[in-house]
């Protein structure tokens, strides 16, 4: 059951029909092929509303021919590297085990079962998964059991019934040891051992930007505006994608993560930085401000990135016998936030500047905020004084009233 395109059109140019099987009033099951339609998506919803209007409610599809309608519905609400991942998961651990059922066959029994076959997978790396990754995968299934209860007469979904994965005997690993930063010294270390310049600058805007990586991979020299020493962070490059460009390899160039787009200051020292790199690019022919800010013609490639970051991480330790937490790409940007908030720079200021939300700026940095505890115990303080005063009033009103004489009777 899904869409399709067709390879003749009609007179007027129509290729897209959908095809699905249903239940007639009396049991008997049917396929239903529509007429052909201009778009896509035309096709869609007039398969939805074919869907929608069958006297039986009941309609049978497996899990993957749900998946890939639930997947039709939405591709065009979520960014392209999510739907990728979201392909991903689902190719990996659960087609494999749903994804020839029915899904009104499917049972509490059947998610208990896979759950526990999931709890025993290990990585490539042979390390068992993340708790937050297996959770993920448990969302996925209940987004495609949710599908076809809209959409398939699925009575109900056998997944809200069965709680999501929980490591009894995870560790609790405290904040701190979670988010993994350098100070301003031990960056300092780090540049000063950078001999190439375009990664001596790419490692200077991560840090002092606090970009994501694919953020500034992306960036080219129209968005950078040198007289009011600003930066437009407008788009990102993922590698999440089928999509394959002229040299072979996966990328594509898509919105910012939650699409928060932004326009962000940059330090003086930054500021240089970025020119002279300019200046270093100019003499290459055909250059023009269209060329990335980081690789030139082309983005610099991420394995590539890595590669120098680990080398110049092992030479501080050659060169100085200091040794410095080798932190990732993403790393670099909880290391300008966190030298944000030891400055006391406000949270909403914070959030502008990183592209996300308060709410997920405090969670994420919640323990390197000493005034949110300072807050905390404030809000404490008052509930108690507040208290206090009551307790007071209560007693003086006590004081002045006339003593209750207690009448006996004999």
């Amino acid at each position: 059951m899904a869409v399709y395109q067709s390879k003749t059109a009609t007179k007027k140019g129509e290729k897209w029909y959908f095809s699905v099987w249903y239940l007639t009033a009396n049991g008997e099951r049917k396929r239903k092929k529509s007429r052909k339609y201009f778009t896509k998506k035309q096709a869609q919803e007039e398969e939805r509303l074919f869907l929608e209007n069958q006297t039986p409610n009941r309609i049978d599809m497996t899990f993957e021919e749900t998946y890939y309608q639930y997947i039709g519905y939405t591709e065009e609400s979520i960014k392209g590297s999510t739907k990728y991942c979201k392909h991903s998961r689902m190719k990996i651990h659960l087609l494999p085990y749903f994804g020839k059922m029915n899904i009104h066959n499917i049972t509490v029994n059947t998610v208990i079962a896979w759950k526990s076959k999931i709890n025993k997978a290990l990585k490539p790396n042979g390390k068992p998964y993340e708790l937050s990754y297996k959770q993920s995968l448990f969302k996925e299934l209940r987004l495609v059991l949710k599908h076809g209860m809209h959409f398939c007469g699925l009575k109900e979904n056998v997944a809200d019934k069965v709680m999501t994965f929980h490591d009894r005997n995870e560790k609790v690993i405290a904040d701190e040891e979670k988010i993994r930063y350098i100070t301003p010294t031990e960056y300092n270390l780090f540049s000063s051992v950078i001999t190439k310049i375009v990664f001596k600058v790419f490692f200077a805007f991560l840090y002092y930007t606090g970009v994501r990586k694919g953020e500034a991979q992306a960036l080219i020299w129209e968005d950078i505006d040198f007289e009011k020493s600003q930066v437009r962070i407008i788009k990102t490059i993922t590698n999440k994608t089928d999509e394959v460009n002229e040299n072979g390899i996966k990328l594509k160039i898509t919105n910012t993560k939650n699409r928060k787009n932004r326009t962000i200051k940059i330090p003086l020292i930054l500021k240089n930085m970025l020119l002279e790199l300019y200046e270093y690019y100019k003499e290459f022919e055909g250059f023009d401000d269209k060329w990335f800010v980081f690789g030139g013609n082309r983005h610099l490639p991420t394995p590539t990135i890595d590669r120098e970051k680990d080398y110049y991480f092992k030479l501080v330790e050659e060169t100085y016998g200091y040794s410095i937490n080798r932190i990732t790409n993403h790393e670099f940007r909880h290391s300008h936030a966190s030298y944000l908030i030891s400055k006391g720079v406000k949270v909403e200021i914070i959030a502008n500047r990183l592209g996300d939300t308060v709410g997920v700026v405090l969670k994420i940095y919640a323990h390197l905020f000493p005034e949110v505890e300072d807050e905390i115990i404030e809000a404490l303080d008052l509930v108690e004084t507040d208290y206090r005063i009551k307790e007071d009033t209560k007693k003086e009103f006590l004081q002045s009233q006339p003593a209750i004489k207690i009448l006996q009777t004999s």
